[in-house]
């Protein structure tokens, strides 16, 4: 006998539905701690039956999936936005939310989410971290120079503000005895404390990505760095699971939308989903490669057309290229080579050219 169960967990307490073939359904509510849960699956399988759970994604997935998965026979995490695409109901509350997630189970139609290893998620929360701690000095450097530029002062050099010899004429300001200057000597300390925080997690990072193995893979293609290699490997993982290079672009949100009804199609922008820092990085490094890559930089340029309204458009398109083009060198354990991807920007150029002469 197999048990579908459900559970809706929230901060305090965690509902769930158990369906059992030939049986009315059953709910229980139980505490949201780890021990709990255990301990309540442990007596579900008292009766010798198999056990299939699932739940919704959030940020307590991680160590729930940890604590659970060595328990049930079958756990599947699911993805909360698609299921509501799935099983479409006016009424919401926790019992209904638990049985939802049971049904789709009983049919094998849950939106399963990818979990990956402790120490990959790990992995990425601090790459998270390394991106908010640059964000929070940023903005501190924003507010050092609008503050500044408010009373009329500059730098008698010109050059970068963040230069040693300007943050000493910063620490100058702040020895007058007018009042403005205790703002800017908290930013300033705000500023250097992000700094340090930033340099510190950057060195660990750093270590991580040496031990790699699909290190030196990524960071072959121009333009591309430690940062943005270290992101897509994190969020990418088993590089097996993505079937082909569109697949792969789609998880990191570089894919357009798809609007078709009838015999009207329309792509529109890309849909966003999935992880943010490796589309912020990605396109980052795209900027970088359309300077050093001639491939890549035809490639840009076609999609630009010579029109200056189209360079996001072509930026973006030239990030997704860079993505298929990572997945291929990941998956045949090549390093980039310039003279292949032109000889297969070529090929496919002739196909395109073919096919409309045929049309």
């Amino acid at each position: 006998m197999i048990k579908y169960i459900g559970f809706d967990i929230s901060c305090k307490e965690t509902v769930a539905c158990i369906i059992q073939k030939n049986r009315k359904d059953a709910y229980d509510t139980m505490p949201t701690e780890l021990k709990s849960m255990q301990h309540w699956l442990k007596k579900q399988k008292e009766d010798g039956s198999e056990i299939h759970l699932t739940f919704e994604v959030g940020g307590h997935a991680g160590w729930i999936y940890d604590g659970l998965v060595d328990i049930v026979d079958k756990l599947k995490v699911s993805n909360p936005y698609e299921l509501t695409w799935i099983y479409r109901t006016r009424k919401k509350s926790d019992r209904i939310d638990a049985r939802k997630q049971a049904v789709l189970l009983t049919i094998d139609e849950v939106p399963e989410v990818y979990m990956p290893k402790k120490a990959v998620r790990d992995w990425r929360v601090q790459i998270l971290h390394r991106k908010k701690l640059v964000y929070q000095a940023v903005a501190m450097k924003n507010q050092i120079r609008a503050l500044v530029k408010s009373k009329e002062l500059k730098p008698v050099e010109s050059g970068n503000w963040w230069a040693q010899k300007y943050r000493w004429w910063f620490h100058q300001l702040c020895q007058s005895e007018e009042l403005w200057t205790d703002g800017l000597f908290d930013l300033l300390e705000q500023l250097e404390l992000y700094e340090v925080q930033t340099k510190r997690i950057t060195e660990r990072l750093d270590k991580i990505l040496e031990n790699h193995p699909d290190s030196e893979l990524i960071m072959s293609m121009p333009g591309v760095g430690p940062r943005t290699t270290e992101a897509v490997l994190a969020y990418s993982d088993d590089i097996n699971r993505f079937a082909r290079g569109k697949e792969f672009a789609s998880y990191f949100g570089m894919t357009p939308k798809l609007d078709q009804s009838g015999k009207v199609c329309r792509n529109g922008h890309i849909s966003k989903q999935g992880p943010a820092v490796v589309r912020w990085l990605i396109v980052e490094s795209a900027w970088r490669a359309v300077n050093k890559c001639p491939a890549l930089q035809s490639f840009y340029k076609r999609v630009c057309r010579d029109n200056p309204k189209r360079k996001k458009t072509a930026i973006v398109a030239t990030a997704r290229k860079m993505l298929t083009i990572m997945r291929a060198m990941l998956i045949s354990r090549r390093k980039y080579d310039e003279n292949y991807v032109l000889n297969q920007a070529q090929v496919k150029n002739e196909e395109r050219q073919n096919f409309y002469r045929s049309a």
